[in-house]
């Protein structure tokens, strides 16, 4: 069976070596390649064009991981996971902007990293829960939802939290001082950018992005 050749990058060399010693007690998975700073990465990527690269947030350059992730997707199709220091939505955000395939947390690493690896690997996208979770309230439920909310004006997003809540379009523009057919029109336009076609499907999406609680 062919190795899985995995290219790892983080600016500490104990991080290196720890997910160095996670990745290769997986049977037929080997480490290629390491990097410490963000233009080394970008480098070895090219060179050494491996199965997988696990790229660290934080880097010795003045390249982070989410630009060298940049980077490598312009010219290589090969999964990219990104390894976030810390948790924020801005992070997520410009993770997934970057094209990379997983997202998982520095301190989760040790328990998700396989998984994650695995799940790429395999042509799927992974999202650790606490990444899924977010900080802000905000859940990150995939790639495509997450480019569908990205659409969306603040006044749309006000506007969907108060439909999701049960105001009709009469209160909605009550509340936001704005006619009913301002409101009705915002409403049109949540519904072709998020895709749906009925009040029910809302509901479901703002309740599983934390938009609303039940």
């Amino acid at each position: 069976m062919k190795p899985v050749r995995i290219l790892i990058a983080d600016e500490h060399e104990l991080a290196r070596q720890g997910m160095r010693t996670i990745l290769q007690a997986e049977p037929g998975w080997q480490v290629c390649g390491e990097a410490s700073a963000g233009s080394q990465a970008v480098a070895q990527a090219l060179e050494l064009r491996p199965d997988v690269i696990v790229l660290g947030l934080t880097l010795q350059d003045t390249m982070s991981g989410v630009e060298a992730a940049r980077q490598v997707r312009r010219i290589l199709t090969t999964p990219i996971l990104l390894v976030l220091t810390h948790l924020s939505d801005q992070a997520v955000c410009d993770a997934i902007e970057a094209g990379a395939n997983g997202y998982v947390l520095k301190a989760e690493a040790g328990s998700v990293l396989p998984e994650a690896v695995r799940t790429i690997l395999s042509d799927g996208e992974f999202f650790s829960d606490r990444v899924r979770r977010g900080s802000g309230g905000r859940t990150f439920t995939g790639r495509a939802e997450w480019e569908r909310a990205k659409r969306l004006t603040s006044r749309e997003s006000e506007v969907l939290r108060l439909l999701a809540e049960g105001h009709d379009n009469p209160e909605i523009a009550s509340m936001l001082r704005i006619t009913a057919k301002t409101a009705a029109t915002h409403r049109a336009r949540i519904m072709t950018k998020l895709e749906m076609h009925s009040i029910t499907e809302l509901v479901r999406y703002a309740v599983r992005n934390r938009i609303i609680d039940l």
